[in-house]
């Protein structure tokens, strides 16, 4: 049995995920079917797999923008720079020949690189922006910022058609997606104690928490539907079969067709969370893949590296929409981070072991914070100092 043709581009990937052991049965199987298709492609095969010749080839991914061979995908690279990885591979592997496959390895591991090198400039950026930013916020693909706490029911139609409505809190893309359209980028970011809705072109929802930042294509042209968050968000994808939906976050990506989940990925705190309130999502971190059920969530532990999931009440993780923090048996450090964002104060504690009490109840945003303090200070065996935005836990 041959391998057909537009599965070909697949291989190089593939051995690239068997080197690092996260292969699949069918993945396998296609790599298999490829090696008995003929003698050059098994030698073809050894000689990539030889641990030299992996060194080799690593050692050229890292100084591969200096190779003359590939001044033309690097060029490439620079023209369609927002172009989705995945798609800009495909693009050079359908000009180049399998029997450059050492090659093609390389500039898999160059394009990877690349990505994450992309993403971690991405995510600091959006960090910088939540600081830097005092209102609620669209930043456009050309770098406009629209301060949307100024403006009501507006709708802002961009150069390539774009038309985004702004109706009570929330924004409202219309745009039809169109073959081998350059993606463009739009980026919402709510400072803190401000929260904010959206509604991509797909249908999707997107309920953003304060102090966090969504960055989103205006328009999903491509095989996959991915969005940039940090911070805290509720996502209500629209199914597509067709497109997978994709979270991605500094230390884990979410993958979906079709559900409602909460996403906590703060980039402060020791733990990030996904909490699955229906459908199914995959969630990968630090070489980890594991699928959530509903009522299920993926907690990551930031500094060990460690991915568990455990069964969970959903609203105490998703309540924050309807104006509430629930709270059980939560240490009062991660109480407090959440009251510091919600209410624009900063927190510090006289005494260090105080931030291990715990404390259970349920809390309303909307409250004055001098209410909310003291509802704290009842249950618990401390109290605070306020001066204006600054806390102190004694």
């Amino acid at each position: 049995m041959r391998v057909k043709q537009e599965n070909m581009t697949q291989i190089p990937e593939i051995i690239l995920k068997k080197i690092s052991q996260k292969v699949t049965e069918e993945e396998l199987q296609l790599l298999e079917e490829w090696l008995s298709q003929s003698e050059q492609n098994r030698v073809l095969y050894q000689k990539v797999m030889h641990r030299n010749n992996l060194a080799f080839i690593e050692k050229e991914c890292q100084n591969i923008d200096n190779e003359i061979a590939w001044g033309k995908v690097l060029r490439k690279i620079k023209m369609q720079k927002r172009m989705p990885v995945k798609s800009l591979f495909m693009k050079v592997l359908r000009y180049a020949a399998l029997l450059m496959l050492p090659l093609l390895v390389a500039s898999y591991l160059l394009f990877l690189h690349s990505s994450q090198k992309d993403s971690s400039d991405t995510f600091a950026q959006m960090e910088k922006q939540i600081l830097e930013l005092k209102e609620s916020s669209l930043i456009t693909d050309d770098g406009e910022v629209v301060y949307l706490e100024s403006k009501s029911n507006e709708t802002l139609v961009e150069i390539d058609g774009t038309q985004i409505q702004q109706k009570d809190s929330t924004l409202l893309y219309h745009k039809e997606a169109k073959d081998n359209e350059d993606v463009k980028y739009n980026s919402l970011v709510t400072p803190r104690g401000k929260v904010y809705n959206l509604v991509l072109a797909d249908g999707t929802k997107v309920w953003l928490n304060a102090s966090s930042a969504i960055k989103y294509p205006v328009s999903f042209s491509s095989d996959i539907r991915k969005v940039y968050l940090t911070g805290e968000a509720y996502f209500e994808v629209a199914r597509d079969t067709l497109k997978p939906f994709i979270v991605s976050t500094s230390e884990m990506d979410i993958e979906v067709l079709g559900t409602i989940f909460n996403v906590m990925a703060y980039p402060d705190d020791k733990v990030m969370e996904t909490t699955l309130v229906s459908g199914q999502v995959k969630v990968k971190a630090y070489k980890n893949n594991m699928i959530l059920t509903p009522g299920m969530q993926a907690h990551i532990d930031k500094e060990n590296k460690i991915v568990n999931q455990t069964k969970t009440d959903t609203d105490m993780f998703t309540s924050w929409r309807f104006g509430r923090y629930i709270f059980e048996y939560e240490n009062l450090e991660g109480v407090m981070g959440k009251l510091s964002r919600w209410y624009d104060v900063q927190v510090s504690f006289a005494d260090t072991e105080k931030k291990n009490l715990h404390f259970s109840g349920s809390l309303f945003k909307y409250k004055e914070i001098d209410e909310t303090l003291h509802i704290i200070e009842l249950a618990t065996n401390v109290r605070f100092d306020r001066s204006e935005n600054f806390i102190i836990v004694r």
